[in-house]
C-alpha cells in the first residue's frame, strides 16, 4: 500500500471533485493525505473526516477576487502577496510533512507549494489538473482576442511550478495539441462515482439545472421565468422560491438527482460541471463569469464541442432563452460520451508512477549507495 500526498486548488468545488474521484477509486489500495484551503477543504473534509484511509488537511491557498459581479486580476494579483509572502513557510511546512509522513508520491491540482517541497525533498510528483489546458492547446483558430490573452495566461502558468514528472490534463474537451507538447497526457473529465450511477437512469425531463457562483445579474431571472419551466438554481444558497424558479443548498445528492434527470444545464463555465453534465447527455449553456478568462475559454470549448452555446450573462433574454432551449434536443444529438471519462487512464498513470517508485525503493535497498 501507497501513501499519496495530494494538493489542490481551493477556488471553486472543481478542483475538490477531481481529487475525490481519484481517492474514491484508489483508497481502498491506497492512503491519502490531501492538503486543501477553503472550499475544497469544506468539502472533502465532511466526505472523509470517519475515513481512516484518508487524512484532510487546512492549506493557504490563492484565489480569485471579484469587484462588483466580475472578475478583477489586478485585485486577485494584489491579494495574492500575503500569499506569496508566507510560501516560503508553507513550503517548508510540507516538507516537514514529507519527512515525517514518507508518500511516496505526490500529486497536484494546480497547487504551487506542494511542488516546491517535494523538489526539495526529492519526492517524484505529477500534475494532474484542468488549468494547464492553457499550455498545452493550440488555440490558432480562435478569434485574436482570445488567442493574445491565452498566450499571455501560458506565460504565468510555469510561474504556479515545474518539474513535474508528468504532466496530465483532464477536460470535456480538447483542443489540438501545441507544438511541443505531445509529451502531454490529454483525458477526459475525473467523475465522481454518483454522476456514473446516475447515467444509468437519467430521463430527460423538463426541468433545468442552474449552477452559479457567487453572483447573478438581475436580468437572468425574468429570462428563467419566461421558458416557465422549473428551474432548480444552485450555488447562491438556499433562499424563498420565486414563481418557477427554486433555490437550493449545496446539497450533492439532490444535485446530482437534479442534473442527471434535466432537460439541460445552465452554468456558469467550469470545466468539471460541463463534463459533467456532458456525461449525462445534458447540453449546456456556458455563461463565463465577468473577467473570468479561463472559463472564456471553456465556454468556447463548449462552443467547438457543438454540444452546447454561450452567452456572456449581459446578453440572456427570454428570446435567447428560447431559442436555446429549442436547440437542446439537436445539441444532445451531438454528445459523444465514449471519450468524455478520465477516470481509468488517471488512475493508470498513477499506478505506473507508483510502480516507478517501488522499483526505484527496491534498487536503492539493494545498492543503498546508488544515486
Amino acid at each position: 500500500m501507497a501513501k499519496i500526498l495530494y494538493s489542490m486548488c481551493g477556488e471553486g468545488r472543481g478542483h475538490a471533485t477531481r481529487v475525490q474521484t481519484i481517492v474514491d477509486r484508489m483508497k481502498h489500495e491506497h492512503s491519502f493525505i490531501l492538503l486543501a484551503a477553503r472550499d475544497a477543504y469544506d468539502q472533502l473534509y465532511v466526505r472523509y473526516m470517519e475515513d481512516p484511509k484518508v487524512v484532510v488537511r487546512r492549506l493557504p491557498g490563492l484565489f480569485f477576487a471579484y469587484q462588483g459581479q466580475r472578475v478583477n486580476y489586478f485585485k486577485s494579483v494584489f491579494g495574492a502577496i500575503p500569499y506569496l509572502r508566507r510560501l516560503g513557510t508553507i513550503v517548508r511546512h510540507i516538507q516537514q510533512m514529507i519527512e515525517r509522513d514518507k508518500p511516496d508520491l505526490g500529486i497536484t491540482d494546480f497547487e504551487p507549494a506542494l511542488p516546491r517541497a517535494a523538489a526539495k525533498c526529492k519526492l517524484p510528483w505529477i500534475s494532474l489538473d484542468h488549468q494547464h489546458f492553457l499550455s498545452v492547446s493550440d488555440f490558432s483558430r480562435m478569434p485574436w482576442r482570445f488567442r493574445w490573452r491565452a498566450w499571455f495566461l501560458r506565460l504565468s502558468i510555469p510561474l504556479f511550478y515545474t518539474g513535474q514528472s508528468s504532466e496530465v490534463v483532464s477536460s470535456f474537451h480538447h483542443f489540438p495539441a501545441r507544438s511541443g507538447t505531445d509529451h502531454v497526457q490529454r483525458i477526459g473529465v475525473l467523475l465522481r462515482v454518483e454522476i456514473i450511477e446516475a447515467k444509468k437512469n437519467s430521463p430527460h425531463s423538463e426541468h433545468l439545472v442552474v449552477y452559479l457562483r457567487k453572483h447573478a445579474p438581475d436580468n437572468l431571472w425574468p429570462a428563467l421565468m419566461a421558458t416557465g419551466c422549473p428551474c432548480h438554481i444552485y450555488g447562491l444558497g438556499e433562499k424563498p422560491s420565486k414563481a418557477n424558479l427554486q433555490f437550493h443548498a449545496i446539497d450533492n445528492n439532490q444535485f446530482v438527482k437534479h442534473l442527471a434527470t434535466s432537460y439541460c444545464l445552465i452554468t456558469t463555465a467550469g470545466n468539471q460541471l460541463v463534463g459533467e453534465a456532458m456525461y449525462l447527455e445534458k447540453p449546456v449553456l456556458a455563461i463565463p463569469e465577468d473577467g473570468n478568462f479561463e472559463q472564456g475559454l471553456n465556454s468556447r470549448m463548449v462552443l467547438d464541442s457543438g454540444c452546447g452555446w454561450t452567452s456572456s450573462f449581459k446578453d440572456i433574454t427570454p428570446h435567447f432563452l428560447q431559442q436555446f432551449l429549442l436547440a437542446v434536443p439537436q445539441l444532445r444529438c451531438n454528445i459523444v460520451t465514449d471519450d468524455l471519462c478520465g477516470n481509468d487512464r488517471a488512475i493508470q498513470i498513477i499506478q505506473q508512477h507508483l510502480s516507478q517508485c517501488e522499483s526505484q525503493r527496491d534498487r536503492e535497498s539493494v545498492y543503498p549507495n546508488a544515486s
